[in-house]
């Protein structure tokens, strides 16, 4: 179902457009200018390109394949990343803490981590989870606060990927603009046809075509590119819990919690969409 979610508000979004303005008696030829179109998105994606280092491409190409793709973070991950966490605490806790390096030196061989696909799918959850475990393998001193250092790690994490939103942000508020500037060129345009035998009709098509770059670059800002902005600001924030909730496992077990109760910490850091029952 989360699938086809986006696409469908999407079609809601196009076809409200559309419809709403068949409905008042409009030609969508009328508003169909494909010219306008490249000025203002071109305009748009040359902007973001020249405002953004080459990385932050990338990372939006690949937000971009999340937006569509459904939820990554969901009850399911969350249940696996508990059962992993409780796995791996239970095996250091039976055959010592060294148990754990085969696993997290190749985590990709690893049975217990290929036994939990979702985790491994998610690539910050998978490689903050054995970053931190082959840290406790190095036997860090207790002056060393293992709690602040995760905090740290998920604040610089958290940091990075919001440059994704604030780029895309940032071209939102440039559409508007950029609209403008169509309508300019073709306000421009339409001064060149009058004088002489003007074709009033013609002008009238001009005029409208200018009014058009306007309208498009406020519903490509407002419409299409503030509503993926937002939702990459929330999947970050559904990513950053999901850290959060593996911190607080990860530092009650190297306080020396039991497995069991470090599962119980974990669990009321869950958010309450995503609510796991407690093992009886």
């Amino acid at each position: 179902m989360s699938i086809i979610a986006k696409p469908f508000g999407i079609l809601v979004i196009f076809l409200s457009l559309l419809g709403g303005f068949k409905l008042m008696g409009g030609d969508l030829a009328a508003i169909w200018h494909p010219s306008e179109l490249v000025i203002i998105l071109g305009i748009a994606l040359g902007a973001f390109l020249v405002s953004t280092p080459v990385h932050i491409w990338l990372k939006t190409m690949q937000s971009m394949g999340r937006f569509f793709g459904g939820d990554k973070v969901n009850k399911r991950l969350y249940s696996e990343t508990v059962s992993l966490l409780e796995e791996l605490a239970r095996t250091a806790r039976a055959s010592g803490m060294l148990a754990l390096e085969k696993h997290v030196v190749n985590p990709g061989v690893s049975p217990i981590f290929n036994h939990y696909t979702y985790v491994m799918k998610h690539k910050a959850l998978s490689k903050f989870i054995v970053d931190n475990f082959s840290y406790l393998l190095l036997n860090p001193p207790q002056s060393q606060n293992f709690e602040h250092h995760l905090m740290d790690q998920i604040d610089g994490i958290y940091s990075s990927m919001m440059e994704i939103p604030r780029a895309t942000g940032k071209v939102a508020d440039w559409l508007p603009g950029f609209g403008i500037v169509a309508a300019i060129m073709g306000v421009i345009l339409t001064m060149t046809l009058l004088g002489g035998d003007m074709d009033v009709a013609l002008i009238g098509q001009s005029i409208g075509a200018a009014l058009v770059g306007t309208l498009a670059g406020v519903f490509f800002a407002f419409a299409v590119v503030a509503p993926y902005t937002h939702a990459v600001e929330v999947m970050i924030r559904q990513d950053k819990a999901l850290l959060e909730m593996t911190a607080a496992f990860m530092a009650a077990y190297a306080n020396g919690v039991s497995p069991n109760l470090a599962v119980e910490i974990a669990r009321q850091r869950i958010p309450p969409e995503y609510d796991l029952p407690r093992k009886n």
